[in-house]
């Protein structure tokens, strides 16, 4: 088996270390935790992470009395291994290996709805989601993520927030405390296409083909990825699908602020832990590729991750990397629950919340034939099929356009070696090409269900 890394790249060096955050007296366990999964959102086209545009002027506020952090990746950038991921606190692999047409969470993996369940919570998902779902569709063959969940909502699917809405105040109306409510809204997944009574923002009238009025990239895809008729996308046909994909943000900036009123008129909002994340962003031509599920870049896997914990005073950003692997492992220190007996790979994030840890965090992804680390300013990227790396200063270079990577550089030196302590703690250093195989496998299966062009 060839090594992972060159061995020339192995050096170690003292982790620097992110300025201590004011620790917080004792904050007394909430009663109640909701998840709020925003599909195929991008951390970078939100004000809230500093975005030119205010496409999300309700978060940017309910953020100033929240945890924003500012580093967030996610460890896939496809939803079904990430969502996996971030419900399991589990990595990637052991999900893209499973049997063909499996999608959902694997026997004697526990998730968060399973454990919260076994600790009395009522436990609700309502989605609009094609791929996580109870029951089978022609994109998931076989459900199963309905595990641990007294109640799984599906009527949404495709459909617009102001669906789930209805849902989730129907539900609200009947649920008892504790509840554990695990929300997936499909904005601003492709097409983009805000609802109709939306007044638009951002997109103004676009006179070209037809597919980049509706919002719809797949063409571009089919001609990237399957043969398809060759087209002539410039810069218009791109800002076009992007001022579409913002005004979806916008939208959705509306539907959570209702989702909080109806929190609050029922007298829920201050006893409810509320995470707001994405399971990946999404390309427009950055790397040469459109939508997701085919890169770790920055793009397609740094996401929103924003925490408001009821009691913690003080809003504050934390510019520390960090994963959505390790949500569930917060959760449960907040709830008060022990956690050593799960076998989570992710970590609870409330002593560096609470300003306790010292210690420098490294965030990884892990999507097809790539692998990443990601220390909060350079990001390491080993392409496993080139056996070819690439470094990035994501600070000075968002959107990763000029390749730092040197044998000698500091950076490289350090993410070598982390990225190699990864693999091997993650069992890959021995199994990286079946993962890489199995990635390919699922691939295709979303390929033939008509999931990727």
């Amino acid at each position: 088996m060839r090594r992972v890394v060159p061995f020339l790249l192995l050096a170690s060096i003292a982790p620097a270390c992110h300025e201590k955050t004011a620790a917080d007296p004792t904050v007394e366990p909430p009663e109640n935790v909701l998840i709020v999964m925003v599909d195929t959102l991008r951390a970078d086209h939100m004000s809230t992470y500093g975005f030119g545009r205010r496409t999300t002027p309700f978060i940017d506020g309910f953020s100033e009395g929240a945890v924003v952090f500012e580093r967030a990746r996610s460890q896939a950038s496809c939803t079904f291994p990430s969502v996996n991921s971030l419900l399991t606190s589990r990595y990637p692999g052991i999900f893209t290996v499973q049997e063909k047409g499996r999608f959902g969470i694997p026997e004697g993996i526990p998730s968060i709805s399973e454990i919260l369940d076994a600790h009395g919570y009522n436990t609700v998902a309502i989605s609009a989601s094609h791929i996580v779902r109870a029951t089978p569709n022609e994109y998931n063959q076989f459900g199963g993520f309905d595990r641990g969940f007294d109640t799984f909502v599906e009527g949404c699917r495709w459909l617009h927030g102001a669906c789930l809405l209805g849902k989730i105040k129907r539900q609200l109306d009947a649920l008892e405390e504790p509840y554990f409510l695990y929300l997936h809204f499909m904005e601003p997944h492709s097409p983009y296409r805000p609802p109709k009574r939306y007044t638009r923002r951002f997109a103004g009238d676009y006179e070209g083909y037809d597919f980049i009025r509706r919002g719809d990239p797949n063409p571009i895809g089919k001609m990237l990825y399957a043969g398809g008729p060759d087209l002539e996308i410039g810069d218009l046909e791109i800002n076009h699908l992007m001022d579409l994909y913002d005004d979806e943000i916008r939208y959705f900036d509306g539907v959570f602020h209702r989702l909080l009123e109806s929190l609050e008129a029922r007298d829920l909002l201050e006893r409810t832990l509320i995470v707001l994340v994405s399971d990946h962003g999404e390309e427009f031509l950055e790397h040469g590729h459109i939508k997701h599920c085919r890169g770790v870049w920055d793009t397609v896997t740094h996401v929103p991750l924003i925490l408001r914990v009821p009691g913690l005073e003080n809003g504050r950003r934390i510019d520390a990397a960090v994963g959505n692997i390790d949500i569930v492992p917060t959760l449960l220190d907040y709830l008060g629950i022990d956690t050593q007996e799960y076998g989570f790979e992710g970590s609870s994030l409330r002593p560096l919340i609470e300003g306790r840890e010292t210690t420098h965090r490294f965030a990884f992804a892990d999507v097809g034939r790539y692998r990443s680390v990601d220390d909060g300013r350079f990001h390491l990227i080993f392409d496993i099929a080139n056996d070819r790396l690439t470094l990035f200063d994501v600070m000075a270079d968002p959107f990763e356009q000029r390749d730092l990577f040197n044998p000698s550089h500091s950076a490289t030196e350090s993410l070598s070696l982390e990225l190699n302590n990864w693999l091997a703690n993650t069992g890959q250093r021995f199994r990286i090409d079946e993962h890489a195989a199995g990635a390919r496998n699922k691939e295709e299966e979303l390929r033939a269900l008509g999931y990727l062009e």
